[in-house]
């Protein structure tokens, strides 16, 4: 049986299959289609199925989630086997803006909502609800967490609160924070039972763009001021100790402010910065070292939403130029020499 990696945030799959094929979200932002790759031969299928203009796909298993954000809020459930006829689709609440789901089974997992206080838990394969956690208390002044990524190590949930101030265009506030959820009773675990109310873990910087799982070490890309290259970078959170390690490499190294990123081992990665002229470019980084290699050569210099490391390959998402918009497609680098070996590979619609 194949297994999908991770599409529009192309990333590795949960499953014990052997991985093969990526499943792609296509937009023009005005529509939305969904697509696949074959990792072994570069072919792509397209337009498997109509999806939502703004989405992202998440695999479990044998079942591919396409979570449709903003303006459907929903979620397409799909079997590998089968991408264009949805076994079943369920809404997550009207204006709730689903982000992100983290599976625990094939029985039980959670929804982010960014534009609502309570995560949803749910029958990933049904929609069946289970229940929700009232996440209202990592909120900002405005009565919203904006809940994003999040990731499952240890039978606990982790889950970025960006806490953005919507009565102010979704500006940075103080602080930006990750609640803990226990998995096994559905409880917040309290990061700080000295102070009132429930405590999260506290991040060294803020507006988490990026996030990358490398075994205990969840490695976020944070913006916090876009234009400003001295508050953000690589943070470095430990899952096993529940603490941030702070910052492990700036913006201003890193040549611009950051957006998704990849980790190709324990250490070693890639993420995409928007330098001065809001030109894309994608750059190796090293934990260990705390340092940065150069930007990758063959991109088009525009829009990258996602990229991601599969079998000593990077994937770029490359949406090309306004001026090339021929340039667009998945980008693939060999991550030993930084050489593009392939593409770009046509999507249909830009990856």
């Amino acid at each position: 049986m194949k297994q999908f990696v991770i599409g529009f945030l192309l990333m590795m799959a949960t499953s014990s299959f052997a991985a093969n094929q990526a499943v792609i979200a296509t937009t023009d932002f005005s529509s939305g289609s969904l697509s696949s790759l074959d990792l072994s031969t570069n072919v792509v299928s397209k337009d498997h199925l109509t999806i939502h203009s703004d989405a992202v796909v998440r695999t479990y298993q044998d079942k591919v989630y396409i979570i449709n954000r903003l303006g459907q809020d929903n979620v397409i459930v799909l079997h590998q086997d089968n991408l264009s006829t949805p076994l079943t689709q369920y809404s997550t609440g009207n204006g709730t803006n689903p982000h992100d789901i983290a599976f625990v089974s094939e029985s039980k997992a959670y929804i982010s909502r960014y534009g609502y206080q309570r995560l949803l838990i749910v029958n990933p394969v049904t929609g069946d609800s289970l229940g929700n956690v009232n996440m209202a208390a990592f909120a900002d002044a405005d009565g919203i967490p904006e809940m994003s990524q999040m990731t499952i190590y240890n039978n606990h949930l982790f889950v970025i609160c960006q806490r953005l101030d919507q009565d102010n265009g979704f500006a940075p506030t103080d602080f930006s924070l990750i609640g803990v959820v226990d998995v096994t009773t559905d409880q917040i675990v309290d990061q700080d039972v000295t102070s009132p109310a429930n405590q999260g873990i506290l991040m060294a910087s803020t507006n988490t763009s990026g996030a990358a799982r490398w075994g205990s070490k969840w490695v976020l890309s944070n913006v916090k001021t876009f234009g400003d290259l001295a508050d953000g970078g690589i943070e470095v959170i430990n899952l096993a100790t529940f603490k941030s390690e702070g910052v492990v490499i700036g913006e201003s190294a890193l040549g611009g402010n950051v957006n998704s990123l990849a980790m190709g081992s324990g250490n070693k990665g890639y993420v995409v910065v928007s330098d001065a002229n809001f030109a894309n470019l994608v750059v190796g980084f090293d934990l260990g070292t705390k340092s940065v290699s150069g930007k990758l050569s063959g991109l088009s210099g525009g829009y990258v939403p996602s990229l991601g490391v599969f079998d000593q390959r990077l994937y770029v998402l490359d949406r090309g130029s306004f001026s090339d918009p021929a340039s667009g497609g998945v980008k693939v680098f060999d991550v030993y020499t930084n050489k593009q070996v392939t593409g770009p590979i046509n999507t249909g619609l830009p990856p």
